[in-house]
């Protein structure tokens, strides 16, 4: 046994809790909601998404964890009102809407129905649950990494997604989000970037030999469409441990001015826009440099360089 489930096991006979990082979350929550008393409210959260560049008919594509909000005085809904307010009708709203049975991947039988675009539960937070039901809201046809949205550009983003081999190809939300300027928002998650990052493996994906290994692994899923009929689809994967360290990405080569911080009580509000960090991402990439440590880009780099696939043109 490692030292890694040694250590969980002992949490878990100590403290009731399955998990290192849930310990520590909630050592956490305790320590800083002692720290932290500033009481805070949708619009003032919404008020400073506004200072950080959001306005009428923006596309705002949101990452959150609920669980940063210690000191928030209101609901998610009247958090989701506010922001689509501001959006008005020619706005977007969209968040991450991955169903929780995605994790499964290795345990999957393309038999089964896994992914219901319907009613399968989102596995991006509760505030993305939320808008999942919210009135109005739709959402793609993706078992990796599912979007919903609301607002103008809805359809625009989420019809081809069902016809993504990879989830962040020309045909999914992350990839058409660096299209149409989008804010990416994360709430609650220091120096997250969004999954926007993913499109940098899949564009580059043909060209170089280490970028190829993250989508080696073909998986067959069936999912029920909005009409209820069952059909079948497949994406391709990795089949390793990935490690990464955006922090690191983020403080040596971003620019300060397109990485945007504020704060309010504990919480911790960041915005970049999807084409500044995707077009970073694809420069840092052609340089040899990537955020991940596993697998190891050093392996596949020549003269500063990653090795280059032999692709024959069809």
């Amino acid at each position: 046994m490692g030292v890694k489930s040694v250590g969980r096991k002992i949490v878990k006979n100590l403290f009731g809790i399955d998990g290192l990082s849930l310990f520590v979350k909630k050592q956490k929550k305790k320590i800083y909601s002692r720290i932290y008393k500033q009481k805070y409210t949708a619009n003032d959260i919404v008020s400073m998404m506004c200072d950080m560049g959001m306005k009428k008919g923006s596309n705002v594509f949101i990452h959150s964890s609920m669980t940063e909000f210690y000191n928030y005085n209101g609901s998610v809904n009247e958090l989701i009102d506010c922001i689509l307010d501001v959006l008005g009708d020619e706005g977007t709203l969209l968040m991450p809407c991955y169903p929780k049975n995605k994790f499964m991947l290795s345990k999957m039988d393309d038999s089964e129905v896994v992914f219901d675009v319907n009613s399968s539960p989102s596995g991006a937070g509760y505030l993305s649950e939320i808008f999942r039901k919210y009135p109005g809201v739709k959402r793609s046809i993706n078992l990796q990494h599912s979007v919903c949205a609301y607002g103008k550009n809805a359809d625009f983003f989420l019809s081809e997604h069902v016809n993504s081999i990879t989830a962040w190809d020309e045909f999914s939300p992350y990839y058409k989000m660096c299209q149409e300027k989008t804010l990416i928002f994360a709430l609650g998650l220091p120096y997250f970037l969004g999954t926007v990052i993913h499109c940098t493996e899949s564009i580059l994906k043909e060209k170089y030999v280490y970028f190829s290994n993250f989508f080696t692994k073909e998986v067959k899923y069936s999912y029920r469409d909005y009409d209820g009929n069952v059909l079948k689809s497949i994406f391709l994967t990795h089949e390793f441990e990935r490690k990464r360290n955006k922090k690191k990405i983020v403080k040596k080569y971003f620019d300060k001015s397109q990485f945007h911080v504020r704060k309010i009580s504990n919480l911790r509000l960041e915005m970049v826009e999807a084409k500044y960090t995707l077009d970073l991402l694809l420069d840092l990439a052609e340089r040899g440099i990537t955020m991940y440590s596993k697998p190891d880009p050093k392996k596949f780099i020549v003269n500063k360089k990653f090795i280059e696939c032999n692709v024959q043109e069809k």
